[in-house]
């Protein structure tokens, strides 16, 4: 009956709670009515609502089930418990570094890679004290 279940429930956890707390709100007071339906003079009414009842309330019981096993199957490092790591950007000098040291740059390319950004980097460089100086 699980697989029947969640064959047709939500895929989210606040979907499954939420189809779960309303099959447990309808599930209760059906139930209780089917047990005083079974006192009474109508015994197959009451019949009627214990078996709608308890279809109610293991769709509930399904439900949960299905909620837990999703939050046990997540995984345990959430954005609030774990603390928070700054993004930490290389610099183009450092990851021609890191890519010259695994071997994927030759000698002469890492040379002349190195060289242009260091140019490029006293351009801007320059180019930044000379706006200064117009402020």
């Amino acid at each position: 009956m699980y697989e029947l279940v969640h064959q047709y429930a939500p895929d989210s956890p606040a979907g499954r709670t939420a189809v779960a707390i309303i099959a447990s709100l309808i599930g209760v007071p059906v139930l209780v009515l089917g047990l005083i339906g079974i006192t009474g003079n109508a015994a197959a009414n009451g019949f009627l609502f214990l078996l709608a009842s308890l279809a109610l309330l293991a769709v509930a019981w399904c439900m949960t089930l299905g909620v837990v096993r999703q939050a046990n199957a997540a995984p345990d490092a959430t954005p609030l418990t774990n603390p928070q790591t700054e993004d930490v950007t290389q610099t183009p000098v450092e990851t021609l570094r890191q890519r010259y040291a695994e071997g994927k740059l030759s000698d002469e390319e890492f040379q002349r890679r190195l060289d242009q950004l260091l140019e490029t980097e006293e351009v801007d460089h320059t180019v930044n004290e000379t706006e200064r100086v117009f402020e």
